[in-house]
Parts: C-alpha cells; sequence; structure tokens
C-alpha cells in the first residue's frame, strides 16, 4: 500500500557570508622638473566585489515536527521523491550570471537502512519557463550540474549545506531538485522526509514521487496543504 507519511525534527538554519574583492592599481613614483612632460597615471584597476546572495522562497528556516511528506511504503521505508525549487533570478535583482556555490536543504527524518548515512543526489539547471500552475515541465530543464551526497542519520532537525557550482544566465530561472532514490532497494530500507515548517513560502515547491502516481512534479501545497519545504540556494553575481 502507497501512501504520504509525515515524521519529525526540531530546527536549524544556515547563514551566508560576504565574498572577497581584488583591488589594484598603477601610480607613477617618478620625479620629474616639469610635472607637465610626466604622462597621465593610469586609472586605477578596481575589481568590484562579489556579492554573496542566498536565494530562498520561505520565511522561515524553522524545521516543525511531523508535518512532512514522502512516498513511503506502511512500514515507513520512503520512496522515490524529488524535491524541487525554481528561482527566478529576475525576483532576486540579479541581472549578471549568478555562480552557484552551495544548496542547502531541511532534514526532518532521516534513517539508513544500513550504516548511518544514506544515498541521495542534489542537482541545479536551469528552467526555460516560469511554472504558470502547480505542475513543473521537465522538458523545460537544462542540466548544469549534479553531485552525489551522503545524508547522515538524524531526527532532531537539521539543514545541511551541499558544495555544487554552476552558472545561471541572469535572464533565466534556476531549477534545483534534491532527488532521494527509493528506500526498498534489497537490503537497504532507507527513511527520509525533507524539512518544512508552515510560516509561509513566496513561491511554490514541488514534488515528483513517481510510485505514488505523481510522475509530473507537483505543488506541495496541492498535495499537502500548507506545508513549506526548507530549500535553498546561495551563489554570488
Amino acid at each position: 500500500m502507497r501512501w504520504f507519511l509525515v515524521s519529525l525534527a526540531i530546527a536549524g538554519c544556515a547563514s551566508a557570508g560576504k565574498g572577497n574583492s581584488i583591488i589594484g592599481g598603477i601610480t607613477d613614483a617618478g620625479l620629474r622638473a616639469d610635472a607637465q612632460d610626466l604622462p597621465q597615471p593610469d586609472a586605477p584597476l578596481v575589481d568590484a566585489p562579489s556579492q554573496q546572495l542566498t536565494l530562498t522562497q520561505t520565511m522561515s528556516n524553522t524545521i516543525v515536527d511531523g508535518i512532512s511528506i514522502a512516498c513511503r511504503l506502511s512500514n515507513s521505508v520512503t520512496r522515490e521523491n524529488s524535491y524541487y525549487r525554481v528561482f527566478a533570478l529576475a525576483d532576486y535583482g540579479i541581472t549578471t550570471t549568478f555562480h552557484v556555490t552551495q544548496v542547502d536543504f531541511g532534514i526532518q527524518d532521516a534513517s539508513a537502512g544500513i550504516g548511518t548515512q544514506q544515498s541521495a543526489k542534489v542537482k541545479i539547471g536551469t528552467y526555460g519557463m516560469l511554472p504558470t500552475g502547480t505542475s513543473l515541465d521537465l522538458s523545460q530543464v537544462r542540466s548544469v550540474n549534479s553531485v552525489d551526497i551522503q545524508i547522515p542519520d538524524s531526527n532532531t532537525g537539521r539543514v545541511m549545506t551541499v558544495p555544487i557550482t554552476g552558472d545561471i544566465p541572469p535572464s533565466t530561472s534556476l531549477i534545483v531538485e534534491l532527488a532521494i532514490p527509493d528506500g526498498t532497494t534489497t537490503g537497504v530500507g532507507n527513511v527520509f522526509f525533507i524539512g518544512t515548517n508552515t510560516q509561509g513560502e513566496r513561491k511554490l515547491g514541488y514534488l515528483r514521487a513517481p510510485t505514488c502516481n505523481l510522475s509530473v512534479p507537483t505543488a506541495i501545497s496541492s498535495i499537502a496543504g500548507e506545508t513549506d519545504m526548507v530549500l535553498s540556494v546561495t551563489g554570488t553575481r
């Protein structure tokens, strides 16, 4: 029997710092009797400092116990689940290439069937058009990068940071996917519930769960009501 389940957690948060800048210049230290004969010095060369920015769509990173959603078996083992958010760079005033450096996601509950961690994958890409309804069209996705990760066991609520790089053009939207494999793979029995809260979200978060007849990424709010997924992206512009 397939159905959706909620699990448990507390709170986690992440913060970002500022980037560095390189400042250089050219000066002329020589002395001449007639200053008018001196060539004019070149203007100082200054590299504009990069600005670090976190793209988030939830009002809070607090993780609330017992409200997450996943496709699972009756014995709580979770099946294949992919969680998505789409960020229009224009919404954040980004007018130059956005250089992704990390993805952060909340963990409400993670329990590996074998050992103390389970495999997953984080993917970033561009999304051709802004979502206009309660589902995503995966044919609009162009992959930019992906990384394999290991999620440690946790049932106390936390935010996990995943380093990942990729350049996103300013005229596009950035799509992020947290892909959780089927936990029923022979001899495994993994359980994973993403961190969520009910503090509000600016844009929809989406879930794809083929085993539970969600082959198309569908807005979580249309499945489970007010359930705001903690999933953000940090980079520089």
